[in-house]
């Protein structure tokens, strides 16, 4: 082999490693909405009607919030579902197929006697992952049929998934309240992070850019909107880039809303 020869092998192999990632644009829907608790028609519908839209106007994934079929209820034994294998995440895969995308939404999910607060995720070939909620809500007090700690079972924390051929974790709501959480969700090194919510309103953009800030990578966060049971809720969909910067937000005013973004990742 020649000296020159060597010399470009060289060169090339210097660049093939210098080169940064490549980076994608997906264009996301965040949607916020008033899911009516126990109303699993109407929400499932209204859903599907939502991604329709969502990906008419150039929406690649869509993402609803904690809880988005059924809400709170107090009604598990009778209205907790399978995941996969259930009617709602059949259907939202159904949808995803339809459309050419990927959702993400909340529901109660039943696993023989235990229940869970679980984020779906479905894309166009199916069902791709759920996460179970581990930090669970713990408020005696509270009559609205949102005491977590009454009612359901805790999850084992974030994993890494993939999704769209990205690697990416999850949490939801109060999940994001404990630093454990954030720490094992940062050391997935996800390129992704999603975070439904269903809180009364959300908390000021700096403690949630934080989370981020602290993975190191870009999150979707969704909140509903209308009344869960006794407590209205504000919305306020948010997306965060890696640094924990707003790249794109929805009303904190209760209003329904889609909020599309081209999320570089």
């Amino acid at each position: 082999m020649t000296d020159n020869r060597r010399q470009f092998l060289k060169t090339a192999v210097a660049g093939a490693v210098a080169a940064p990632p490549a980076r994608r644009t997906i264009p996301v829907a965040l949607i916020q909405f008033d899911a009516v608790a126990e109303q699993f028609d109407r929400n499932l519908s209204r859903m599907e009607e939502l991604v329709a839209d969502a990906v008419g106007r150039g929406a690649r994934w869509v993402m609803f919030h904690e809880g988005t079929v059924c809400d709170y209820t107090p009604r598990l034994e009778e209205l907790a579902e399978p995941v996969p294998g259930g009617r709602s995440t059949d259907r939202m895969a159904q949808v995803s197929r339809k459309n050419n995308c990927w959702i993400s939404f909340g529901l109660s999910e039943r696993d023989r006697d235990r229940f869970y607060i679980a984020q779906v995720f479905t894309g166009p070939r199916g069902f791709v992952h759920r996460y179970r909620k581990t930090w669970i809500w713990r408020d005696p007090s509270d009559k609205g049929y949102r005491n977590e700690w009454a009612r359901y079972d805790p999850g084992t924390g974030p994993e890494i998934f993939e999704i769209d051929g990205l690697k990416a974790t999850c949490f939801i709501c109060a999940d994001g309240d404990s630093p454990r959480c954030i720490q094992r969700a940062a050391a997935l090194r996800p390129q992704i992070v999603f975070y439904p919510n269903n809180r009364g309103g959300l908390p000021a953009f700096e403690a949630f850019g934080a989370f981020a800030r602290t993975i190191g990578a870009p999150m979707l966060v969704t909140n509903r909107t209308g009344m869960s049971w006794m407590h209205p809720c504000k919305g306020g969909c948010v997306v965060f880039s890696a640094t924990g910067e707003v790249l794109a937000k929805a009303n904190r005013e209760g209003r329904e809303e889609t909020l599309l973004y081209q999320l570089e990742v």
